[in-house]
């Protein structure tokens, strides 16, 4: 029961760090791309 508990709160933690990347990275790229394509695209038109 010990194991069981370590290697579930381990896939625990792991899963909101994924979770936690994931939603960061996803900001930063929204961010960055609601900002520059808009931008080259307004440049070129």
């Amino acid at each position: 029961m010990d194991i069981l508990n370590i290697v579930f709160s381990a896939l625990n933690l792991l899963a909101t760090v994924i979770i936690g990347v994931i939603n960061v990275t996803w900001m930063i790229s929204r961010d960055v791309f609601r900002d520059k394509p808009r931008a080259k695209h307004y440049s070129k038109k």
